[in-house]
């Protein structure tokens, strides 16, 4: 528990606060920087940012890195401005309170997932580890084994009973089958083939990694018929992706068949019709 108590205001220039990746996991946001040095540097508008000042004598951002940032772009980087400032936390303090001082800001998801990490929220350390068990690296930083749909993978990882246990199976399928590729991990998939197997309990996963591997065009040509279905019936893509996912794994099986659902037929007939899916 982090005592708000233990704060101080103090006179700081932003270019002595620098930045800790792990804490601050979201980046300057330049497009801010530049509009606001257009619309000309107000140092009334400055406030007064949260810094945390390390045994070391470095002070590290823990809110304000972009007003500290048009500080330093307008030329008033050395000037000394009043600060919050926080002495003697650990990572983990430090990462809660970026987590809490950003809580109502338009922090994108990933960078909050990440300072959860480093702030050791249980949630987030298991799913990165899950990842991690099948090559997979939680990261905005772009690349074929980084994912950084954290949304996803926070619904998938509470999506079971056992939490992790369907994250861990959704991981196991798309490596197996597709190996580390950005179509693979993307968002509706996971969601999509989550839904899958939750709603499957006699699901064979090797038989669906078999499949799943032969499909032309592999997790692309899958996410471009999950919307499709999208298109045809106003679901989610997600939802589409789930049942192109079933329509595959029934390919050519005579049973254990998954159940499938369609569009609605036209208005006049009344009833509903299943939609057939070319593989």
């Amino acid at each position: 528990m982090i005592d708000t108590r233990d704060k101080k205001i103090e006179s700081v220039a932003p270019d002595d606060v620098t930045t800790d990746p792990r804490v601050n996991t979201r980046p300057v946001d330049r497009a801010w920087v530049n509009r606001k040095m257009r619309e000309g540097y107000d140092r009334k508008r400055i406030g007064v940012p949260t810094v945390s000042a390390r045994t070391e004598g470095t002070f590290i951002w823990l809110d304000g890195q972009n007003r500290g940032a048009l500080s330093v772009a307008a030329g008033h980087g050395a000037t000394k401005i009043d600060m919050q400032v926080f002495r003697d936390l650990s990572l983990s303090q430090e990462a809660e309170l970026f987590l809490g001082l950003n809580d109502n800001r338009r922090v994108a998801p990933i960078y909050k997932f990440l300072a959860e990490v480093t702030a050791g929220r249980p949630d987030a350390l298991e799913i990165t580890r899950i990842a991690a068990e099948y090559g997979w690296t939680v990261s905005d930083a772009g690349g074929a084994s980084n994912i950084a749909a954290v949304g996803a993978l926070n619904t998938v990882y509470r999506s079971s009973s056992q939490a992790g246990a369907t994250l861990d199976a959704v991981l196991h399928v798309i490596t197996e089958a597709w190996g580390h590729t950005s179509d693979a991990s993307n968002a509706h998939m996971l969601v999509g083939l989550a839904s899958v197997i939750n709603a499957s309990p006699g699901l064979t996963l090797e038989a669906l990694v078999r499949k799943l591997a032969a499909v032309d065009g592999g997790p692309s040509s899958i996410l471009g018929k999950g919307r499709g279905f999208k298109s045809a019936t106003g679901c989610t893509v997600s939802q589409g992706v789930d049942q192109v996912i079933r329509a595959i794994y029934n390919n050519n099986r005579r049973s254990g068949r998954l159940a499938t659902w369609g569009p609605p037929a036209p208005r006049s007939s009344g009833n509903a019709e299943q939609m057939t899916v070319k593989l």
